[in-house]
């Protein structure tokens, strides 16, 4: 995969922002949360701005990323700043306005007090709050940004793998989260995508439960929810084995229930349908056996420069799928005092419904049966 590919992406990406602003008459648009920066950018530092107007855009950032910017930024002029970027954006660009205010929006997730600094320092300005422009781009990927996830997908999946082939027992919950998150740097992956998720035993019934110094033990079940960056992008899986036969028929009969639900909405979803209908397929599944309270959380969500992304795939959610959408498809049942299972993998939306792009198995004793069982009196 060449950079260029996105590259060219990002300029598409400043043109459509440009549309934005002139149908809906902004003088420009102000965008500072770093993953709508590299949308729009590619640029991987960890600090710049993007002001996009009608027919012009740039990228302004500090000294440390002068070099940085000139291999990465295509789709914008680079500016480098110093002293306060406000006063600097002020005089650079907006220091003749003829007499009158300019409308310029800005993201609804801009922190307050940097909102009260711009606003006070550019005074010939009035800052227009947007909601999820950028975002809601985004949230159609193109091809170049589907590969990366496809790839971030692949070295999860091989880490995962190298993982099955290790004794798990007797190691605690962190030894797996750090080997699995070593793993996936060694095939490719940069970090993780968010704190890896590894519960075993009782602890299943967290839905978050980050790992602990419990000790993975035989007759249990272990969840790992994971993932990386790849190239900026992610992956983001769920998987829960069997550490040894034993498991509580209880548990046995939740896995299929997730299994089968998991299906149930991946059937469900295609683009033009209601986020809120792919969720009800796997919720009405769960519910009508039984266990629809011990399923808490919406069943997937988007997925791309960030681990959680447009559309919302929950039952409250008023999202249409659309062609090019990434998601995840995550059911899960959490049974307190007793454990949990969850499933997920990443999906490509188009017209005739989900194209996976994560590949692992999900036999619930993939991991025991590499291991002859560990044991299984």
């Amino acid at each position: 995969m060449k950079p260029g590919d996105l590259q060219k992406f990002s300029v598409a990406s400043v043109k459509k922002l440009q549309r934005y602003l002139r149908k809906n008459s902004l003088d420009a648009f102000f965008a500072a949360d770093i993953s709508n920066v590299r949308y729009l950018t590619t640029f991987s530092g960890t600090s710049g701005f993007c002001l996009v107007f009608p027919d012009s855009s740039y990228f302004v950032t500090d000294f440390r990323y002068r070099t940085q910017a000139t291999h990465e930024v295509v789709s914008c002029d680079a500016e480098v700043y110093s002293a306060n970027v406000w006063d600097f954006i002020g005089n650079r660009f907006f220091k003749r306005t003829n007499g009158r205010k300019l409308f310029v929006g800005v993201e609804d997730n801009l922190p307050v007090n940097t909102y009260d600094e711009a606003a006070a320092k550019l005074s010939q300005c009035l800052l227009v709050k947007t909601s999820q422009v950028i975002e809601k781009m985004a949230a159609v990927k193109s091809s170049a940004e589907v590969e990366r996830i496809r790839r971030a997908c692949w070295i999860s999946g091989t880490a995962l793998d190298v993982l099955t082939k290790e004794d798990w027992i007797g190691k605690t919950e962190i030894e797996l989260a750090a080997a699995l998150e070593f793993n996936q740097k060694t095939v490719g992956g940069s970090k993780e995508s968010f704190d890896t998720i590894v519960a075993s035993g009782k602890r299943g019934a967290l839905p978050h439960g980050v790992a602990s110094d419990k000790t993975v033990e035989r007759k249990e079940f272990v969840t790992l929810d994971f993932g990386c960056f790849y190239d900026g992008y992610v992956s983001d899986i769920t998987r829960t084995f069997e550490t040894s036969d034993g498991i509580k028929p209880e548990l046995k009969k939740i896995y299929q229930i997730v299994y089968d639900a998991q299906r149930k909405g991946i059937d469900a979803a295609r683009a033009g349908v209601k986020a809120n209908k792919v969720d009800k397929a796997a919720r009405d599944y769960i519910r009508k056996k039984g266990y629809g309270k011990y399923f808490g959380h919406g069943l997937g969500h988007g997925i791309g420069l960030r681990i959680h992304e447009l559309p919302k795939v929950s039952i409250l959610s008023e999202d249409v799928l659309e062609e090019g959408n990434v998601i995840t498809i995550e059911p899960g049942i959490y049974v307190p005092g007793l454990g949990g299972v969850r499933i997920e993998d990443d999906f490509l939306v188009t017209r005739g419904g989900l194209q996976q792009l994560s590949h692992f198995s999900k036999d619930r004793d993939y991991f025991s049966s590499a291991h002859g069982s560990q044991g299984s009196s």
